[in-house]
């Protein structure tokens, strides 16, 4: 029989974890720390050093992330220490007759009943409050020799957070707090973080790699009393007293969410929101193209799915662009949004709305290290999508309305930039050579 080594490399910040000798280990740390393999570490310590009736518990947000814990776990113990492996059940017993079970928070009323003497709380900063105070932590009475890591990428202001400040202050001396960097890891490739810090949002860089609790009233767009919300008029502002060509942007209602249509003038004020909820289709074509003829145009809208909506309205003469809602392709339309917000080429009155929305807007890195930007649990986003559509195709409406000046003013076909034409571009010229104006 083969004899398989247990794997005891560790870069310094994990074994500054793995060696202390606190109760309540509180692990701030950033994506490819190495987190997982710090935990799987810590329990295969644990199931070889104690016999029949220790016990342990992995507990992640979600059952799928529970999953990942029991791979790593088996990857960091040899084969010839376990006993046997129940994969439908998420256990793990060693020879030594310690067990380990994986298990997900997403229903904490069961978790209660055991008692446990090591606990991880693997991304313990999306673990909601209720769970941990309620079944975690009475988990850890029975003995006070119970321990516990709780390890997570900082976010939000919660139980994780506030244990943090624990391990941080001398009036808890059983806690102990880690900040460790993604750069702590020297088996990573430190160009790929020099470049996410380049191309990720500073908020966001600070908490996803350098592991810091990012003020939460900070969020994707900020300051925006002084960048956006400057706007000191009501709406709807009448297409007469704007400037045209105009950009608007539609996100189509889900379900519970809502309908939004924003509208954009040549100099970047909102001169037009419509919100509404529960419509019908039919309904909802009527508002798009009557804003459409309000005011003309280019009109970028929510393709995601396929929908006769869009057929409709090109065939009414909207220059139509449909957008489809990749996640690739929703990064660029809301950076672009925080860069038009940043530089203040918008303005916009007081909209309660918009402003709540863009204010809970957040950012986070997956598993798989992409960005990705939503709306918080129980929150909408179809106004952020809506303003965001609208700023992607204003450079659109401005091509446009030179177009048709140059047409109206010297008679000359305008060139088409380089012979590319989008249907937007190409609805609306069709439409002006009709009307010979805005």
């Amino acid at each position: 029989m083969t004899t398989q080594t247990i794997n005891e490399q560790v870069h310094e910040g994990q074994a500054e974890v793995l060696d202390s000798e606190a109760r309540f280990r509180i692990v701030a740390c950033g994506r490819r720390w190495g987190k997982t393999v710090t935990c799987a570490k810590e329990l295969r310590d644990g199931l070889l050093s104690h016999g029949d009736g220790w016990l342990a518990w992995w507990v992640a947000p979600t059952y799928q992330q529970a999953e990942i814990g029991l791979r790593s776990l088996r990857d960091e113990l040899p084969d010839e220490f376990i006993e046997s492996v129940n994969q439908s059940k998420l256990r793990v017993e060693a020879v030594t007759g310690a067990t380990v079970e994986f298990k997900s928070a997403d229903k904490p009323d069961n978790l209660r009943g055991e008692g446990v003497d090591l606990l991880i709380a693997d991304e313990a900063a999306e673990i909601d409050q209720y769970a941990y105070e309620n079944a975690l932590r009475p988990t850890l009475t029975d003995s006070e020799t119970s321990r516990m890591i709780a390890i997570s990428t900082p976010k939000g202001r919660g139980w994780f957070f506030e244990f943090f400040q624990r391990g941080q202050s001398d009036d808890w001396p059983t806690y102990e707090a880690f900040r460790e960097p993604t750069t702590q890891n020297p088996f990573i490739n430190q160009a790929d973080v020099a470049e996410a810090e380049r191309e990720l949002p500073e908020r966001v860089f600070r908490q996803e790699y350098l592991a810091e609790f990012v003020d939460e009233t900070g969020g994707v767009f900020e300051q925006l009393d002084e960048r956006l919300f400057t706007g000191a008029y009501e709406l709807p502002v009448p297409a007469a007293d704007a400037a045209g060509p105009f950009a608007t942007g539609v996100d189509f209602a889900r379900h519970e969410d809502y309908r939004v249509a924003v509208t954009l003038d040549s100099d970047g004020r909102v001169v037009q929101f419509d919100r509404d909820q529960g419509e019908t289709w039919p309904e909802i074509h009527s508002v798009v193209r009557d804003i459409a003829e309000r005011y003309p145009g280019v009109v970028a809208v929510d393709a995601s799915r396929d929908n006769k909506i869009v057929a409709d309205l090109e065939a009414d003469g909207v220059a139509i662009e449909p957008v489809k809602f990749t996640a690739t392709r929703k990064r660029q339309l809301i950076e672009n949004l925080i860069a038009a917000i940043e530089a203040e080429s918008l303005t916009a009155p007081e909209i309660d709305a918009l402003r709540t929305e863009l204010e809970v807007f957040e950012a986070d890195v997956t598993r798989g290290g992409n960005l990705r930007y939503d709306a918080p649990s129980g929150f909408h986003d179809d106004t952020v999508d809506a303003l965001a559509l609208a700023v992607d195709v204003r450079e659109q409406a401005r091509r446009l309305g030179a177009a048709t000046t140059a047409r109206v003013g010297g008679g000359e076909e305008p060139a088409s930039g380089g012979g590319v034409e989008t249907a937007a571009l190409r609805s609306a010229r069709e439409r002006t050579q009709n009307t010979g104006k805005w």
